[in-house]
């Protein structure tokens, strides 16, 4: 063995740093949240929590290898789109819808913006002309 790690535990490490930024971001809205809950929901919204934030940070990494064989940066993709969970997700696929359709989807659809500064939104007096 030289020493570099097989594809199986990068994916593992991939989904580990994830899921720890999707635990982060949840654990850190938990303590700014006034609402109380039982111990029991706190822990099973955290493992789900993980559990979605290590499938988008899977992704992003994997994403992320496409680009650079350059492992830091792999683990960084997939600890910060862990951290955004599905958020990162949408932003992967307003890339990816972006690159393979010839019109731009509108950013609004996916990220909180309003439309009026989405140069893709349609609004209704755009529509009214047409």
């Amino acid at each position: 063995m030289n020493g570099e790690p097989t594809f199986i535990e990068k994916m593992l490490l991939w989904a580990f740093l994830a899921g720890a930024g999707g635990a982060v971001k949840f654990i850190g809205g938990m303590l700014r949240s006034p609402e109380n809950i039982s111990r029991r929901r706190f822990v099973a919204m955290l493992v789900a929590n993980m559990v979605i934030s290590g499938f988008a940070g899977l992704i992003g990494a994997l994403l992320m290898s496409t680009v650079t064989p350059d492992p830091t940066w792999q683990n960084i993709a997939a600890g910060i789109i862990g951290y955004l969970g599905t958020q990162g997700l949408d932003l992967i696929a307003l890339g990816v819808q972006r690159k393979l359709s010839i019109a731009p989807p509108a950013v609004s659809s996916v990220i909180p913006v309003p439309a009026s500064m989405d140069p893709a939104a349609k609004t209704k007096s755009d529509t009214i002309g047409a």
